[in-house]
């Protein structure tokens, strides 16, 4: 008896996980961003909404399938970390909820060094031109600002958004880029094509 009762409960959660996941409910977006960097573990992940047969999504860039936290620096970069004893953390903390909705849809890199308050966030994502201008909008609503520094299209967090640190995005050929600094984005291999 007790056998039988597993597999049906396994087959009544996959029922009631499909019938969740299909209730077409979206999120309503935020209109503020997190102070304090939170695990991923405790966030919770935005669910995205799925092309229809009307709107193609269009295929990513090879870059995108392909980068990782390994390959999207330069070797400078990436020797200027190690210099400054920043290694890569498998265990990110979001910096706010912009990162955290770039990390959902790609990936996340988090460099710290040991017993050191210095950190370096990343983020990269295939965003097509339509999704990005309506994530711009909305940042520009909340506050975030043009500075095409150091490359054309960035948009800044305001100045109240955190005392260390103002992150920016830019979007390029299909790929949203996140930082938790400027500078850093100039280090991006895709960027300085």
């Amino acid at each position: 008896m007790r056998r039988s009762v597993v597999p049906a409960c396994v087959a009544l959660v996959v029922v009631l996980t499909g019938c969740a996941a299909g209730n077409g409910a979206q999120p309503s977006p935020t209109a503020s961003s997190t102070a304090t960097p939170v695990p991923t573990a405790m966030r919770t992940p935005t669910p995205t909404a799925t092309a229809t047969a009307s709107s193609p999504e269009p295929e990513p860039e090879a870059s995108a399938v392909t980068d990782s936290c390994d390959t999207v620096l330069t070797d400078e970069e990436y020797a200027s970390l190690e210099e400054d004893g920043l290694a890569l953390n498998p265990d990110i903390y979001v910096l706010d909820d912009t990162m955290q909705s770039v990390l959902d849809a790609g990936f996340g890199c988090y460099w710290t060094r040991s017993g050191g308050d210095v950190r370096v966030w990343y983020a990269q994502a295939s965003q097509n031109d339509d999704t990005w201008a309506s994530e711009e909008q909305r940042l520009i609503d909340d506050g975030w600002t043009h500075t095409d520094v150091p490359v054309e299209g960035v948009l800044q967090a305001p100045s109240d958004h955190d005392p260390n640190y103002l992150p920016v995005v830019a979007h390029s050929d299909g790929i949203t880029y996140y930082a938790s600094y400027p500078e850093f984005l100039g280090s991006v291999t895709a960027l300085r094509d």
